[in-house]
């Protein structure tokens, strides 16, 4: 064996010792990120829903019900117990919608089963999925290779709650 397989052996193993030690590192402190947010009161779980909405909702001027996108599946499983926690809202009033790139016209269909499988909800709120147009030759891939698009969810009948949430997030925006 020569002088340079054995750096070479030796530098794959310290890398892998290093990479095991990150990892490590990495799990302690995601658990303890879990373990300091713990369980959230009502009222905590209220001003996220509206530090979220302020991020990820929709605010246009001419906006007519509450809106929302999401390209997380965990973040649109959020927001739907918090429209139903804290604002009242009824799972049947909720309407959703694909949005993707046009290059993945023809995976819609399974796009729109992962989101309906993914936040429990009925196939007949779907709406028809709207394609977007981009020159940009990107990566849609999340972490497991997949592409799923963005979600958007519109709570039917919610002008009111709009203007609420105005409000709301007017008053984050004060404090």
């Amino acid at each position: 064996m020569t002088l340079f397989v054995k750096l070479q052996e030796g530098r794959k193993r310290y890398q892998k010792e290093r990479s095991r030690k990150l990892q490590e590192l990495v799990d302690e402190f995601y658990k303890i990120g879990i373990q300091e947010i713990g369980g959230l009161s009502v009222r905590e779980r209220f001003i996220a829903g509206v530090a979220l909405y302020w991020a990820e909702g929709f605010k246009h001027k001419d906006e007519s019900r509450l809106g929302f996108a999401t390209m997380d599946s965990k973040m649109a499983m959020f927001y739907i117990r918090w429209l139903e926690e804290c604002l009242g809202v009824d799972r049947s009033k909720l309407v959703f919608r694909v949005t993707a790139n046009l290059y993945f016209i023809d995976k819609i269909r399974s796009m729109e089963e992962y989101w309906q499988k993914s936040l429990g909800v009925n196939r007949d709120q779907f709406t028809r999925p709207f394609y977007q147009r981009s020159k940009q030759k990107r990566d849609y891939r999340d972490r497991q290779g997949e592409y799923h698009g963005v979600i958007r969810i519109h709570v039917r009948e919610s002008k009111n709650l709009l203007r609420r949430m105005r409000g709301w997030m007017a008053g984050l925006a004060m404090e």
